[in-house]
């Protein structure tokens, strides 16, 4: 139930909320100067930084102290301000602190007691005539008149203390002498002036002329001031303050001590004796004694008790005393934090709320700042009550003209517009937080609070058009029609550029919701984008104008107007001569912005009235100068090096900087601690907080407090102070300036001083010899006390928390450092430091990281020295693996360690700082995951994959690049578009679950009419077999059909008019729809035979109708206002044609019935130009034939090149066949050819601009073909082919689905599989990298079964044919292999080890033909040692004493035993049969362990009884508990063989433990059957059994040995399989995505949670290692590493991978040389392997085209492209649409084909509209020439080849599913391919 307040906020109702939300705990501690300056130190030092470090670890809280009198030699202030100060800071403590905000020390000094800064001009005019009235005090008199002066400017007037310095000028001299004696002079001055006013006071009190305030106002202390205000007028004091009470015991016995004077207030008697001054002390025991005890209660109150010392309270002498202080101050103010926090003061969890009270603070500071707009509001107020108008309203002007206070105060106002009804407000101050930077963040909390409001639900969508489509069709009109809502988003320009657009808009709101933007109008093209979502051309200006308001420039009169009720709110005035300046000065101003009106009320607000009128601010004519103005006065006013350094600091942070932070950073500055401490140096080398807190008290209305990085920050509240900062301060640092601020900075967030001593050098002579500094030469090691900044810390529930200001703020500091300086600290404290870069992975997104790792990479190495180079080089590689794994590290940051260490190891020793790294890993990611990488388990960076994704989670059917290989729309059951430049997710497309796969996609971009570029709308058209969908990016479907009979044809007609052709199986009939509309547009039912095939001509607005009687019919829309299909005409093929396809104007067809005709294709532009119908012999066919034949006419399918084009003219394409492909070119552009590439091929695919390379797939390999054509050297007219297998790359045992070449400077391509993921590989890197990168051991097949054995594991793969055995602790290796015929597989295989050596390993293998063999892992290639052929189904067992135990179906027993020969070698030999009694044909049989010995137990297959042997005796034991076998259908018998129990699993889910036991006599059992629970899998080990429940997503934990279920664990997903380790110390399960979890089984808990980047088949746990059958054929091993186990640190260093100092191999060399390459930090031309320039040669011979055509093309490059403009663009992808006519084993009809051009072109007009458009809509055509013959020639050269001669080499490489990459002709040298056969001959006829 939420309370009434948190109900209130989420409304936006802030009225009654607190004017911040704070998350800070600020401490005023009040105290006299000199007495308490020990405490005061030792606050300091030792409890301060412990404050500071709980209240953040625990609470996420900041601690604040103001201690106003430390760090200052004197108590006087040059403006006498201390008081005002004072007082103001408690003010701010008590409204900031949500604990603590008032300590006082007091001991025997009353305090300071000075002269009134201010005295009422009625009281001080009654004192000054008294004093006037007597003749003997005329100085006095006079001396009041010199040193007050009337201020008629205050209401009512006063009189002000002059400033000391206005008379003692040499009281801010840089000369201490002169500065001291000035001092001297005031000090006489000032007690003059008070001993004056005090007789005077007390004179007039007496008499009754004045009050006993007034009076107080000359004898109270500045102490008792701030008590006052802190303690004894606090409401609350009790919670949130504290008193601590020094007593000198016998301070009095020593009042002539030297420096008792600091410890007691004192006066002298007339002989010049020292007494204690008896009205100070009188006052003082009033407070101690009686004033706060009367407030406080006894446990707030601390006393103590010291005796005094000739050198004061000390720490030496009073050591005791500090320390109990210390320790009863920390665990005081600790108390009073837990209860505060505890009792949820000011603290929010829910982010939500956090959000909004955020923007509820800084709307309630906004409203106090405005004033005036009456007609702004009333026009807003007039758009908030029309009901009718449902736009939103668009608030602009100019930067400072007030648009957020006028929505702010609006935010207020509607509460009582709409008073009778109920109303809510959003409220966003846009930028301003990290939940309102981004438009995408901005929605989404939106949603979220009206999810919240309404009790609604919602999903979280990735993309910002989405969540506006769920706000608009769905959350808003669940909204009650009673519940009214205004949405008020100011500052729209503040937020990233990707909003600018307003496509998140909505168009038309709701009638109860009410939308207002405010933004500026001439800014990235807001105001112009929303104008057009408004309707702005198309809406009569009156309709428009009223939702289009102005926030104009305020007149010269209305200035003085809103000025004078200013004056009047602050109690001023102005003279008449500063009056008439101001009236003039504004008349001077062009406009007058209320932002420049405040910055000069300000200024002269602090006008008195007998101040001069500086003449410069007649230069301020706008808002810059007047900042600029502030800026300036202020620097004079304070110190000049601590201003502007602070304000650097501050601006230079991203969003702002704490108050801890930069006092913190203020005191490691150097320069600032030597311009403050001129003339004193204090024990503590620290910045004195009144410094500070003076400069902000000054800047306050310029400064806002809120929560950045989940700290309290203070920055500028308007960006005009931020430029103006940045432009007067940062921007014009010279290097040494900005080393030393950023440095600083980078020093603060490092802890680079953090407990140290940092050298202080002191330049001031006359300070070296005061300090005695001169043997140091002036430098002394000051402690700065700067606060921690960990990484991470624990709050009080016990989660980790991270430090987002060091992990945000640190970075950005190094990026503005020289390379030289930042580089070596951002490689060892950010990017190969562990714990920085998981937090930074954990709290950062994927683009935060690749920018900063792209910003170091990018640095120009030529000025830097090697060693920064290297760095550099480590930097490069880091990013290389990065850029892979990072969008996987973003769901998946527990995978970090795993992913690096798994590429990277291989450096390990090489490369220190990723040595280090590594590392780290195994020292502290354990703590995080606790399976580390033993070995090198994944290729390093460097072998060509640079992308993956992992975002679809079923096969992958369509993957496509639109033509400016900017976006890639993938379709599964989802469809996810992904942004190429960056990789994320723009948009994730739930679409309806079927029952069977989507076939086909066509995205459309849809652009309306009358549109700009940025108004756009996305649609999918996609259908399965059965179901038809076209559905918006937003998941709303506009359009769905269901058929029974299923689809033949679902194309797109026409794209201008959103047109579609569907047509079912066997139907006779064509239908047109209106997608968007959802309506029938027209319909052929004159169709005779039965459809096959439609094709879709958008250009001609014709189809083209293949039916199955052979005929085609074509058939055009000539008149679209009567919306009906012309038949044009109709030809006659053949029944049996299936292969035929149309790209543009041309329709191709093969007809394998007619020799010798090749392919056959049919313009048909012709047919749309005739006016008549044509008949077949009107219609020309114009047919290619080859002089040399294709060798094989079998064509299953024709492939066209991806294209960036909208128009393609060359003759391009590929025929595919079973056993070749063909591609069909025109040689060296002259003669139409084809070059034959023999293969099997499921997949081809290659891109028009890259002709020459070609991309095929076979399962999940891809082989990459390079060709080319060369002229013949003896013959130009003759033509010589050449082609070479480039690459082949083992992606996955998962079949690729889709190849996609990418355009690129360097050849790229796309691939996704069957598993879901999705990989872009740089092609020329992969063949690169075989040479430097062994490959990986792997099976021919996929494996089925592991099983651990010792330091061995044997896999079994799924044809259950391969037998491997694996060495896998120290690297994945294959020791030997067994291989079996296809008539022989493996039905089981069991291990036992040699009796006399236990690491030689036996291996019996059960044959499904019952034929057992047993091999020693020594000879596993050898003939078996032993070998026995049986008649009938066996199980075999293993015994721990090395025999073999064996069961036939027939219930026959016999073992087969180890023997010695008299060689002392090893042999088996089988033993008699035992013929069992009971029936066990199911062979259900185990060994378990009864008195120490093994028993083979056999359980009967009725269940009914149980046989046990040994070799001494044979017992049957009936079981009678049938009642716990409900299910006579057993799964499964197991049992740990060392245990006394077995478990049997029954097909009901059923698992009972057997627990079976024998008599003394060994004759008879019992068998105890307890029922454990339904389970659906289970794992044991000795004493513990692990069971899972995937409905109730449970894992029961069981202990054996007391038979009871004793913990469970909650899972997150489906379990697929689970094991225990050999010990039963871990248990480890695999979810259904593929996570792997690990747990601790003695308190459950979760040690490790990785992702897998292939699918586990099986898995096997020992003590120390957890081995899993990968997918992708071969083993993933993992460390378990248990971090409390403290002798795994000692077993990791065991492993040879992490000795650094093994030798350097050439292969090792050769590999880091390849990585910098590729890292792009050593040319090419440093490599010693030639062959390299062998491959890039290839590959850039073949696309010489494309690269002088594209030439400027980067993948890397980011570029802003206009959209096309047309009313349609379409994505589609060119694999051929499904089409049931073309489907069956061997054909796949593609949907496009390429332009078939003859070589008289002349007579074949190429130039045909773009896609989108009718061609009649742009160009207008000429009749077409149909001469009676076409001929063309075609030169063919047939190729010859003999792959056996090509050699072919492994590697692997893949971050999720890549293991290998075969290559062929790696080199110039070796073999190419030849066709050279020319043939001239005409080839081309008429049909």
């Amino acid at each position: 139930m939420q309370s009434i307040k948190s109900i209130d906020i989420l409304r936006g109702h802030c009225d009654e909320i607190s004017d911040v939300r704070s998350k800070v705990v600020r401490v005023f501690l009040s105290s006299t100067f000199s007495d308490t300056l020990i405490e005061r130190d030792s606050l300091i030092d030792i409890v301060f930084p412990k404050l500071k470090d709980y209240c953040r670890e625990k609470y996420r809280l900041e601690f604040q102290y103001v201690d106003m009198r430390w760090g200052i030699q004197t108590e006087s202030s040059n403006n006498h301000s201390e008081v005002q100060i004072c007082l103001r800071e408690i003010e701010l403590c008590k409204k900031y602190s949500i604990a603590t905000n008032f300590v006082v020390l007091l001991s025997h000094r009353y305090g300071s007691r000075p002269i009134p800064a201010t005295i009422p001009a009625t009281l001080f005019e009654l004192l000054y005539k008294v004093i006037c009235l007597n003749a003997d005090d005329k100085d006095d008199a006079q001396l009041l008149s010199q040193w007050y002066q009337l201020d008629s400017n205050c209401l009512p007037s006063i009189y002000v203390l002059r400033s000391i310095s206005s008379v003692l000028s040499d009281i801010l001299s840089s000369d201490t002498e002169k500065m001291k004696e000035a001092e001297q002079k005031w000090k006489k001055i000032n007690n003059r002036i008070r001993t004056c006013l005090r007789q005077t006071a007390a004179k007039c009190f007496k008499q009754g002329q004045i009050q006993k305030d007034e009076y107080d106002t000359f004898f109270i202390s500045i102490t008792e001031k701030e008590i006052v205000e802190g303690i004894l007028t606090a409401s609350d004091a009790n919670q949130r303050t504290l008193c601590f009470l020094r007593e000198i015991e016998n301070i009095h016995d020593h009042l002539s001590d030297s420096k008792v004077s600091k410890y007691i207030d004192m006066n002298y008697s007339t002989d010049g004796k020292p007494i204690v001054d008896s009205e100070a002390e009188n006052l003082l025991n009033n407070l101690k004694y009686s004033r706060i005890p009367n407030r406080l209660q006894s446990s707030n109150i601390f006393s103590y008790k010291v005796h005094w010392t000739s050198n004061g309270i000390n720490r030496e002498d009073h050591s005791t005393y500090i320390d109990q202080f210390t320790k009863d101050f920390y665990r005081a103010i600790k108390e009073q934090i837990d209860q505060c926090v505890q009792s949820h003061i000011s603290i929010v969890s829910d982010p939500l709320q956090h959000e909004i009270l955020e923007h509820a603070i800084q709307c309630k500071t906004y409203v106090t700042k405005f004033h005036g707009r009456i007609d702004v509001l009333h026009r807003l107020k007039e758009y908030i009550m029309n009901e009718t108008e449902n736009r939103a309203c668009i608030v602009y002007g100019d930067s400072g003209c007030g648009k957020t206070s006028v929505l702010a105060k609006t935010a207020i106002e509607v509460l009582k517009w709409w008073s009778n009804r109920s109303v809510s407000v959003i409220l966003r101050f846009l930028g301003t937080t990290p939940s309102s930077s981004t438009i995408y963040k901005t929605l989404l909390s939106i949603s979220e609070q009206i999810c919240k409001l309404y009790n609604l639900s919602m999903e979280i969508y990735p993309d910002v058009l989405q969540l506006r489509h769920q706000l608009e069709t769905n959350l808003f009109l669940k909204i009650p029609k009673n519940e009214y809502l205004i949405i008020l988003l100011d500052s729209l320009d503040q937020l990233e550029i990707d909003a600018y657009d307003c496509q998140w808009l909505i168009k038309s709101f709701p009638k109860n919701i009410k939308c207002i933007i405010s933004t500026l109008p001439s800014h990235g093209g807001i105001l112009s984008n929303l104008k057009y979502i408004l309707d702005y051309n198309q809406s009569s200006i009156e309709n428009i104008e009223r939702l289009l308001i102005l926030v104009p420039p305020f007149e010269a009169q209305t200035v003085e107007i809103i000025y004078n009720v200013w004056l009047k709110v602050k109690q001023r005035s102005l003279s008449n001569e500063q009056r008439l300046f101001v009236q003039q000065w504004m008349k001077e101003q062009i406009e007058i912005v209320p932002l420049f009106m405040k910055l000069a009320f300000d200024i002269i607000c602090t006008w008195h009235s007998y101040d001069p009128i500086d003449d410069q601010l007649k230069t301020c004519r706008n808002v810059d100068d007047c900042i600029r103005y502030l800026f300036n006065h202020l620097e004079t006013k304070h110190n000049s090096i601590l201003f502007r350094r602070a304000l650097c600091y501050m601006t230079a942070c991203r969003n702002g900087i704490s108050q801890n932070e930069l006092e913190d950073v203020l005191s490691l500055d150097d320069d600032v601690l030597k311009g403050v401490f001129e003339h004193y140096i204090p024990p503590i080398q620290r910045l004195p907080g009144i410094l500070w807190t003076r400069i902000r008290n000054d800047m306050d209305e310029y400064i806002t407090e809120k929560e950045v990085d989940d700290s309290s920050v203070i920055f500028w509240y308007h960006r005009r102070f931020i430029e103006v900062a940045n432009e007067q301060f940062l921007s014009k640092l010279d290097e040494t300036e900005k080393r030393i601020i950023f440095g600083n900075m980078i020093d603060l967030y490092n802890e680079t001083w953090k407990g140290k001593n940092k050298p202080l050098k002191i330049s001031n002579q006359k300070l070296i010899d005061k300090y005695h500094l001169m043997k140091s030469s002036g430098e002394i090691q000051a402690n700065r006390l700067v606060a921690s900044q960990p990484i991470e810390f624990i709050d009080v529930n016990g989660q980790v928390q991270y430090n987002k200001r060091k992990l945000n703020e640190l970075p950005q500091f190094l990026c503005k450092l020289s390379p030289n300086v930042a580089i070596p600290i951002v490689v060892k404290e950010v990017f190969f430091n562990y714990p920085f870069m998981y937090a930074k992975i954990q709290c950062s997104e994927y683009n935060d990281i690749t920018h900063l790792m792209q910003h170091f990479k990018e640095i120009s190495t030529s000025k830097l020295p090697k060693e920064v180079i290297d760095m550099k080089i480590e930097i490069n590689i880091l990013f290389m693996v990065y850029i892979i794994i990072g969008h996987l590290l973003q769901e998946y940051p527990n995978n970090y360690a795993f992913e690096f260490s798994s590429r990277l190891l291989s450096l390990f020793g090489i490369k220190s700082y990723i040595t280090d790294l590594l590392k780290q890993f195994d020292e502290k990611s354990i703590d995080h995951c606790a399976l580390i990488v033993p070995y090198c388990q994944m290729r390093p960076p460097g072998s060509g994959l640079v992308y993956s994704m992992n975002k679809h989670t079923t096969s992958v059917s369509i993957i496509d690049i639109t033509r400016d290989q900017m976006v890639a729309v993938t379709l599964s059951d989802r469809i996810i578009v992904i942004d190429m430049t960056s990789g994320h997710t723009s948009f994730d497309v739930q679409l309806p679950k079927l029952n069977e796969p989507y076939l086909n996609l066509t995205t459309i971009n849809h652009l309306d009419e009358q549109s700009t570029k940025n108004s756009q709308q996305f649609y999918f058209l996609l259908n399965s077999f059965h179901h038809i969908y076209f559905i918006s990016i937003h998941n709303d479907i506009k359009f769905e059909r269901t058929s029974l009979i299923g689809y033949v044809t679902v194309e797109i007609f026409n794209l201008k008019r959103n047109l579609c052709i569907i047509t079912e199986m066997n139907s006779n009939s064509v239908e047109c729809w209106d997608l968007l509309n959802n309506r029938l547009f027209t319909r052929i039912d004159s169709i005779f035979s039965p459809i096959k095939t439609i094709f879709c001509i958008d250009i001609y607005s014709m189809i083209v109708i293949l039916c199955q009687d052979g005929h085609i019919h074509f058939y055009s829309i000539i008149d679209w206002t009567q919306s009906l299909f012309t038949h044009r005409g109709t030809i006659y093929i053949d029944q049996q044609l299936n292969l035929i396809i149309n790209h543009g104007r041309y329709l191709i067809y093969i007809n394998e019935n007619i020799t010798p005709i090749d392919f056959v294709y049919i313009d048909l532009k012709t047919i749309n130009g005739s006016k008549q119908f044509l008949f077949d012999q009107d219609i020309i066919k114009l047919s290619i034939t080859f002089h040399i034949l294709l060798k094989s006419k079998s064509i299953k399918r024709i492939v066209l090149p991806d294209t960036d084009k909208l128009n393609v003219n060359s003759l391009l394409c590929i025929l595919l066949t079973d056993y070749s492909l063909y591609v069909i070119h025109k040689c060296l552009e002259k003669n139409l050819s084809y070059v034959c590439i023999d293969g099997h091929f499921d997949i081809v695919s290659f891109h028009e601009n890259n002709r020459n390379t070609i991309y095929t797939a076979r399962g999940g390999i891809i082989d990459i073909f390079v060709w080319k054509c060369n002229k013949h050297s003896m013959n130009e007219d003759h033509h010589l082919h050449t082609y070479e297998l480039y690459v082949s790359i083992d992606i996955s045992s998962s079949p690729i689905t889709t190849i996609k070449p990418v355009i690129a400077s360097t050849p790229l391509f796309l691939c996704s599989m069957e598993n879901g993921a999705i990989h872009m590989y740089e092609t020329a890197q992969i063949r690169k990298a075989y040479k430097q990168m062994p490959p990986f051991a792997r099976t021919n097949n996929i494996i089925e079964t592991v099983e651990l054995y010792n330091e061995i594991a044997i896999t079994l793969d799924n044809q259950r044919r391969e037998l491997t055995l694996w060495s896998y602790q120290h690297s994945t290796s294959i020791e030997s292999k067994r291989f079996y015929s296809e008539n022989f597989a493996i039905d089981k295989f069991v291990l036992t080890s040699s009796k006399s050596d236990r690491n030689v390993i036996f291996v019996l293998i059960i044959t499904f033909n019952n034929r057992i063999e047993i091999y020693s892992s020594q000879s596993f290639h050898n003939q078996p040692i032993f070998y026995l052929c049986l008649d009938s189904s066996i199980n075999v067992h293993s015994t721990r004493n090395g025999d073999f135990l064996v069961l036939t179906n027939t219930g026959l027993l016999f073992s087969i035993i180890q023997q010695s020969n008299e060689n002392q070698q090893i042999i088996f030999n089988k033993t008699n049969d035992i013929q069992l009694k009971t029936k066990c044909s199911m062979m259900f049989s185990c060994i378990i362990t009864l008195d120490s010995i093994e028993h083979f137990v056999v359980l009967a297959d009725d269940l009914q009884s149980m046989t046990i042997w040994t070799e001494t005796y044979l017992i049957y034991i009936n079981i009678d508990q049938t009642s716990y076998l409900k299910s006579r259908h057993l799964k499964s018998i197991s049992t740990e063989q060392t245990q006394d129990f077995i478990l049997l699993h029954f097909d009901n889910k059923l698992l009972i433990l057997c627990h079976i036991e024998l008599d003394e006599s060994k004759k008879n059992g019992s068998i105890k059957m307890i029922p454990l629970d339904t389970i659906d899998m289970f794992s044991f080990t000795v004493d513990y059994l692990a069971a899972v429940n995937n409905e109730q997503h449970l894992l029961n934990l069981y202990n054996i040995r007391s038979q009871n279920h004793y913990k469970s664990i909650q899972l997150e997903n489906v379990c697929e399989q689970m094991c225990l380790n050999t010990s039963g110390t871990y248990i480890f399960t695999l979810s259904k995505r593929r996570i792997l979890l690990m747990y601790r089984i003695n308190d459950c808990r979760q040690l490790a949670k990785l992702f897998l980047y292939d699918f586990v088949l099986s898995m096997k746990a020992n003590n120390d290692f957890i081995v899993l059958a990968m997918n992708d054929r071969r083993l993933l091993t993992l460390m378990i590493a248990d971090p409390n186990d403290s002798s795994i640190q000692e077993k990791i260093q065991r492993l040879p991978s992490r000795n650094s100092c093994r030798e350097m191999q050439p292969a090792t060399i050769r590999l880091v040389q390849h990585i910098e390459r590729c890292a792009g930090m050593k040319p090419s031309h440093d490599d010693d392997d030639n062959d390299d320039d062998d491959d890039d040669d290839i590959m850039k011979e073949s696309n010489v085209e494309f690269n002088a055509r594209e030439e400027s093309d980067s993948i890397g490059t980011i570029e802003e492209r206009e959209r096309p403009v047309s009313a349609f663009c379409q994505v589609r992808h060119f694999y051929g649409r499904y089409s049931p006519s073309n489907t069956n084993d061997t054909v796949d009809t593609e949907s496009d084909v390429m332009n078939i051009l003859s070589k008289d072109s002349k007579y074949i007009d190429t130039k045909f509209a773009d896609v989108g458009f009718n061609e009649e809509d742009r160009v207008k055509e000429t009749d077409t020439r149909s001469p009676s013959t076409t001929t063309a020639i075609v030169d063919k050269q047939h190729t010859k080849h003999d792959l056996s001669d090509i050699r072919r080499k492994v590697i692997e490489y893949d971050q999720q599913q890549l293991k290998g990459v075969q290559l062929a002709n790696a080199g110039s040298q070796n073999l190419k391919v030849l066709n050279s056969h020319p043939i001239t001959s005409n080839t081309c006829t008429l049909l």
